[in-house]
């Protein structure tokens, strides 16, 4: 069972566990025989019958911990695997000792049908075979997938009718609103045929195009490759390959313009010299020389350059750092609204009016081109004031996809009233009068009336007991009690506490499928996929942990009840016909 978990912890096939086994030996670890009254355990399907039961360990446990909790909420996304399955993967939050965790629940088999009824009806088939059905499920983190977020027929709605509540609460991930506040500012509207349609604008689509051209003309060449090094080496400049511009990761887009951005700057123009000198070398191919031409032409455009610079900016003073902290599970939402204002204000005084009124980057360029030089290469100017306006006008587009992304959200702004370390410690001379708290909490007696557990008329009461022990906490730090302690039983803190303001988990979830689900074992089914996420996800680096695990496991596994001898029989049928099984001395 732990050479098992050894392998399903390592990503690795579970068919190698023979080979594990042979070399635990060559160790002299003791091991149980190789076969035990005719039964052979050390093989692919034995191995995945421990995991099953390991599994199943764990998912029981989780299961008990989201049932203890007052409240609990969700995290899901919707995704196609390397074998072409439509599945769904959830994460569930919950309270456990006045702490919100986030753990792994399960990977839905939508079977082709990745609508809002069918997650819904999967989801439902899960919690009846769990015996689990959250009423008191307060959050929803997805996408912005219309399926999860529509406003009829969209998971969040079925839910919310399935479970038969008002209070079930719709975050859109963080991070997924920004990547679309990106990608969809550099759409503008137009009429064809009668019907409003979105077009790419024509600087972020020539931005795009020479982009991935720089990356075609060296991505399958590596004597281009190791002329760019030595130029860069030449340059004193760093190494850096340049990247894939994606469609479906608009973020992408920055990883994409640094490299660029690098070898283009006046001082290490690593890429103009190579394809300069590529274009005066007489002694290779007209072809290859009329390519590195083209695409010189291209980078010592104005307008690309304009645009190249604006975008460095944007990624570099905004997008990036957004994104990044977005990403973080600890953001709160006052962290994530006093984030958007600071970024909001710098946009907004992007004007493009004069040099002040731009990023850094692009104003530099400005200032050093205005005779007509960039570094050692001469560039053609072209319509700046046009630039100027297409970059306003973006910055523009920008702000309206923030303003229609972000809108405020009344219960996270008033449970921060109630619960946030922030604005509690911001405000904390006003923490004792009467009137704090209680139009916020009026608020939200309303909202989560109807949860289990929670006392409709009595939690003004416990508000202003517990304001008092706040009011003396936030004024006399350092305090030995720890904080959780004032949210103990409090249901209101704990739909605070589990408020997700991202769906990351998610990713992360599908990014450990896909280190699972490997090209060379595309044949996974979800089923099994699912019971190798539940050890991968669920066990921790904890050797006494994991000991205890395998313990209770085999109690499962060798359960009179569980007839493993009767499942394991079948094994032998499929061992070759010249399978001499190694008995152990």
């Amino acid at each position: 069972m732990a050479s098992s978990i050894y392998l399903c912890q390592e990503d690795n096939s579970l068919n190698s566990i023979e080979s594990l086994c042979v070399l635990l030996e060559k160790l002299d670890v003791p091991l149980l025989p190789a076969e035990v009254a005719r039964v052979n355990y050390r093989n692919g399907k034995a191995a995945l019958c421990f995991i099953q039961h390991i599994a199943n360990y764990f998912h029981e446990e989780l299961v008990q911990k989201v049932k203890a909790s007052l409240v609990c909420g969700w995290m899901m996304d919707e995704s196609t695997s390397r074998s072409t399955e439509k599945s769904c993967i959830i994460y569930v939050r919950y309270v456990e000792n006045n702490e919100a965790k986030t753990s792994y629940y399960g990977l839905l088999d939508l079977q082709g049908d990745g609508t809002a009824k069918n997650i819904v009806k999967n989801l439902s088939e899960l919690w009846s075979k769990d015996g689990l059905k959250p009423q008191n499920s307060c959050w929803l983190a997805t996408d912005n997938a219309p399926t999860f977020t529509g406003k009829h027929e969209s998971v969040i709605a079925k839910l919310r009718s399935y479970l038969a509540t008002d209070f079930l609460e719709l975050n859109t991930c963080v991070a997924h609103s920004f990547a679309l506040v990106g990608s969809q500012s550099a759409y503008i509207p137009k009429i064809q045929n009668g019907k409003q349609i979105f077009i790419q604008t024509d600087a972020v689509m020539k931005l795009e195009s020479t982009i991935s051209s720089i990356y075609d003309y060296f991505k399958h060449s590596s004597s281009r490759q190791y002329n760019l090094k030595s130029w860069q080496n030449f340059m004193d400049s760093p190494e850096l390959k340049f990247k894939k511009l994606f469609d479906i990761r608009w973020s992408s887009i920055r990883d994409c313009i640094k490299p660029i951005f690098a070898n283009i700057e006046p001082g290490c123009q690593s890429l103009l010299g190579l394809l300069k000198e590529t274009v005066l070398d007489l002694q290779i191919s007209k072809r290859n020389r009329e390519q590195a031409k083209e695409l010189f032409d291209s980078i010592l455009d104005d307008e690309f350059l304009f645009s190249l610079h604006m975008h460095y900016d944007l990624h570099e003073c905004i997008l990036g750092p957004i994104t990044k902290c977005t990403q973080s599970d600890h953001l709160s939402y006052l962290n994530l609204m006093e984030i958007i204002q600071e970024k909001r204000t710098i946009l907004e005084g992007w004007t493009f009016q004069s040099l002040s009124d731009v990023g850094p980057a692009l104003s530099d360029y400005i200032e050093s081109t205005k005779n007509g030089i960039f570094g050692a290469f001469d560039i053609s100017l072209g319509d700046r004031q046009k630039f100027l306006h297409n970059s306003h006008q973006h910055i523009h587009r920008l702000l309206q996809e923030i303003a229609k992304r972000f809108p405020p959200s009344v219960v996270q702004e008033n449970l921060s009233v109630l619960f946030d370390p922030q604005h509690l410690f911001k405000h904390k001379n006003k923490i004792n009068i009467n009137e704090y708290g209680r139009s916020a909490l009026s608020f939200l007696r309303k909202k989560y009336k109807n949860v289990v557990g929670f006392d409709h008329s009595s939690v003004g009461n416990e508000w202003e007991s517990l304001k008092v022990s706040i009011y003396d906490y936030v004024n006399n730090l350092p305090n030995n009690t720890p904080v959780n302690e004032f949210w103990k039983n409090f249901i209101l803190l704990n739909i605070f506490l589990i408020s997700p303001t991202n769906s990351a988990e998610c990713e992360k979830g599908y990014s450990a499928t896909n280190r699972i689900q490997t090209f060379g074992r595309c044949r996974l089914k979800i089923l099994t996929l699912d019971v190798l996420m539940n050890v991968r996800m669920l066990l921790k680096d904890d050797l006494r942990r994991c000991q205890e695990v395998i313990d209770k496991s085999f109690e499962s596994w060798n359960n009179i009840d569980y007839h493993r001898r009767c499942h394991q029989i079948q094994l032998l049928l499929d061992t070759p016909d010249d399978y001499e099984p190694a008995k152990q001395i």
